[in-house]
């Protein structure tokens, strides 16, 4: 593992859920409408995919890698556990700011969704890196 392959996965990573929410839509036959809607969903997409994986995803590295147990499985458990919270989080927010009533308890589809999409950062962020599918890392032993 080098520092170059983890500013790689840094840079990469984070991209996928944009990714994901620009081509979802057309493979329900939906799409969007027009470009200035793309642009929307790949500004807020890729500032909340971005901020969470260095605002949370680098504490969890830090963690992993502090107690020994960096590798892309672990990652990619606490990617799901932060990315449930991160998507339910922004979407009260988003509720509060729209003045929409909301309950204070996720639903099991939030909370699926968001472990999802956190996976969808966490798994590759691994893989890039060249973190090990199991076991530590070798510069955490």
């Amino acid at each position: 593992m080098s520092v170059t392959r983890q500013r790689l996965a840094f840079a990469l990573a984070p991209a996928l859920p944009a990714m994901y929410f620009l081509v979802a839509p057309h493979l329900t036959n939906s799409g969007y409408t027009g470009r200035h809607n793309v642009v929307l969903v790949l500004l807020f997409a890729l500032s909340v995919s971005y901020l969470s994986c260095f605002l949370l995803g680098a504490p969890l590295i830090s963690y992993l890698r502090r107690h020994r147990v960096l590798n892309t499985i672990y990652l990619s458990i606490g990617g799901a556990i932060l990315g449930a919270v991160v998507f339910y989080v922004f979407g009260f927010g988003f509720s509060a700011l729209l003045d929409s009533s909301r309950s204070l308890m996720p639903s099991a589809g939030e909370l699926f969704y968001g472990a999802m999409l956190g996976v969808l950062v966490a798994l590759p962020f691994g893989v890039i890196a060249g973190y090990p599918l199991v076991g530590a890392t070798k510069d955490s032993e």
